[in-house]
Order: C-alpha cells, then sequence, then structure tokens
C-alpha cells in the first residue's frame, strides 16, 4: 500500500502533522526527521524519519524486527505502569526533601 508524504510526516500516535526538524539528502533520497508537538500524545517531542525517494514515493517501512529485549516473566502491563507510577512517587518524595 502506497504510502503519501502527507500521511507519512503524520505522528504514528496521535495523526496530527509533525514539525519537520532536520532534511538529510542521499544519492536519490532524502531524509526527513518529523517531532511530534501535539501535547496531549503520547509522543509529545518524540521524533521519526520519514523517507522519500526523488520520484516522489515513500518506501515501504519493513518488517519490525524481534524486539531486543525479551519480556520480563510474569511481568503484566498493570504491574509494569504501577512500578513506574511507584518510582515517579518516590522521585518526587525525594526531590522534595531536598
Amino acid at each position: 500500500m502506497a504510502v503519501t508524504f502527507d500521511q507519512a510526516k503524520r505522528c504514528p500516535k496521535c495523526d496530527n502533522p509533525g514539525e519537520q526538524d532536520v532534511v538529510r539528502n542521499g544519492p536519490d533520497y532524502k531524509l526527513y526527521t518529523f517531532i511530534c508537538r501535539n501535547e496531549a500524545c503520547a509522543w509529545f517531542g518524540t521524533g521519526w524519519v520519514v523517507q522519500r525517494m526523488d520520484d516522489g514515493t515513500i518506501p515501504e517501512r519493513e518488517p519490525s524486527r524481534e524486539k531486543s529485549f525479551p519480556a520480563i516473566p510474569g511481568m503484566t502491563q498493570e504491574k509494569a505502569i504501577k512500578s513506574l507510577k511507584q518510582t515517579a512517587k518516590d522521585e518526587e518524595r525525594g526531590l522534595r526533601g531536598r
């Protein structure tokens, strides 16, 4: 399925157009870096790269590769969220105590 440049520059999470940050030129393509500026998006401040060929086409993404780190046995999404929230509370308490 072909993707247009206007589609590719949209945030993969919130679908809002990203802010163009960097352009790099290759021999027959350009690499564009976009950053999500939607403060309500989980990807706010996160960048992604779009490759645009000289003929205007956007190459299809390769299938994602295998994860670098295996899943932690017994760790559910709920446990991970609870752990992250507790870490944030601990850090906040530590900062207030200074």
